[in-house]
């Protein structure tokens, strides 16, 4: 029994440090999983997209490129910018308007501080995964 508890204490101790993310809304409703590998799933686990290659190019689930995110540009398939990730956390829209800002723990909040998701877990390109999914994959950005 003893040795149940430790083998079950160990494996959730690994599976928090995995580098999955979890992203919940603002009641705390999971929205999606950014799983380690770069593969983006609802909450119902289907497959949304990947962040492919060494975390610049985004994928929908049929492996089309949706676009870019390098060096803070963010692109579409056709290499025009849409938006800017600072250094910060920022995401800055084509005007230089601020739409969001992402937290270092993760949290995301729009331009009037109200929170658009909660972020379980770490990783440490944290902030470019939830960056990617908030702008590819999900509907939650003003336009």
């Amino acid at each position: 029994m003893k040795n149940l508890l430790i083998i079950l204490v160990l494996t959730l101790a690994a599976s928090a440090l995995a580098g999955d993310l979890r992203l919940e809304d603002s009641d705390y409703q999971t929205l999606a999983y950014i799983r380690e590998g770069g593969r983006i799933e609802d909450d119902s686990f289907q497959t949304l997209g990947y962040i492919r290659e060494d975390g610049t190019r985004i994928e929908d689930a049929d492996y089309t490129t949706l676009g870019y995110i390098d060096e803070g540009s963010v692109e579409n398939a056709d290499y025009e910018e849409i938006y800017r990730l600072e250094d910060d956390g920022r995401i800055t829209d084509s005007h230089f308007r601020t739409v969001a800002r992402i937290t270092g723990d993760g949290t995301v909040e729009d331009n009037s501080f109200h929170v658009l998701i909660y972020t379980d877990g770490t990783d440490g390109d944290m902030t470019r995964k939830i960056a990617t999914y908030l702008i590819f994959f999900s509907d939650l950005l003003e336009e």
